[in-house]
C-alpha cells in the first residue's frame, strides 16, 4: 500500500511572521519529492500593527526579520520572538503532525515529542562542514544590524565574509541590493543565504554577481525533510 493510500505525512510549517508564507512554503513543498498534508502557523497571526510594533528589539538586542501576510517586513527582538515560537511549537506538539518545521535559521528550541527539523541546526552544521573545504565562506543575512554579531553554531577556520540583503524590503532585484551582496562576496568559495525567506530568484542574483555556488537555507531544510518523511513512510512509521 502506498503512503498516499495510507495517509499523507502531516507537516506543520511555523513562521516567526504571519502565515501563510506564500514566498517560501510552495518551493519547499516542491522540493520534498513526495506529497504531504501541510499546515502553516505564525507567531504574529492575529496581531495588529501596534502589537507587532511592541515586539521591536530593544537597544542592542539581536533582531529577527520576518514577513507579514501583506508582504511587508516585521522586525522583532530575538528573546520575545523565540519565546513566542517555542509556545506556538509546543501547542502543535500533540501528535497531530509527523514533523514540525520552524521557518527561521536563528532560533533554538526546547526538545519536543514530535520530530522537529530545526533550520539553525541543519543549516549551520551543514555550512560548518562545507566550510572545511573553503578558504572564504560568504553569508547573506536579512538585516544590516545582524552582520556584526553573526556567528555560526560552531566556529569555522576559513575566512568568513558576511553581508546583508532583506528578502522582504529588497524584493525588487532592480534595487541592486542582492547584486551588491553578491559583489561583496566575490572571491568566496561558497555562499549561504542564511534566512528561510530567500527565494530562488534572489539566490540566482547573488550567484550571478558572486561567481560562486550559493545555497538557500529553505531548500537545504526541505531536501532533508523530504528524505526523512520518505524514510518514515518506507518503514511504516
Amino acid at each position: 500500500m502506498t503512503a498516499t493510500a495510507e495517509r499523507l505525512p502531516r507537516v506543520a510549517f511555523v513562521t516567526i511572521g504571519q502565515a501563510p508564507r506564500t514566498d517560501v512554503v510552495p518551493q519547499m513543498l516542491a522540493d520534498l519529492g513526495l506529497p504531504v498534508a501541510a499546515e502553516e502557523f505564525g507567531i504574529l497571526d492575529g496581531l495588529d500593527a501596534n502589537a507587532i510594533a511592541a515586539l521591536a528589539p530593544a537597544g542592542d538586542e539581536y533582531r529577527f526579520a520576518s514577513r507579514l501576510r501583506d508582504g511587508s517586513q516585521a522586525v522583532m527582538g530575538k528573546p520575545v520572538a523565540e519565546a513566542m515560537l517555542a509556545r506556538l511549537m509546543a501547542s502543535l506538539d500533540d501528535g497531530r503532525f509527523d514533523a514540525l518545521v520552524p521557518l527561521c535559521t536563528g532560533t533554538a528550541l526546547p526538545a519536543m515529542r514530535t520530530l522537529v527539523i530545526e533550520p539553525q541546526q541543519v543549516v549551520d552544521h551543514l555550512t560548518v562542514a562545507l566550510a572545511r573545504g573553503c578558504k572564504r565562506l560568504g553569508i547573506v543575512l536579512p538585516l544590516e544590524g545582524q552582520v556584526g554579531s553573526f556567528h555560526l553554531i560552531e566556529p569555522v577556520t576559513c575566512e568568513l565574509r558576511v553581508t546583508h540583503a532583506s528578502p522582504y524590503t529588497d524584493t525588487n532585484t532592480g534595487t541592486g541590493r542582492f547584486a551588491q551582496a553578491g559583489e561583496t562576496l566575490r572571491g568566496c568559495d561558497l555562499v549561504v543565504m542564511h534566512c528561510m525567506g530567500y527565494t530562488e530568484a534572489m539566490r540566482a542574483e547573488v550567484a550571478r554577481h558572486a561567481g560562486a555556488p550559493v545555497l538557500l537555507s529553505n531548500r537545504m531544510v526541505a531536501t532533508l525533510l523530504g528524505q526523512v518523511l520518505h524514510g518514515r513512510n518506507r518503514h511504516g512509521l
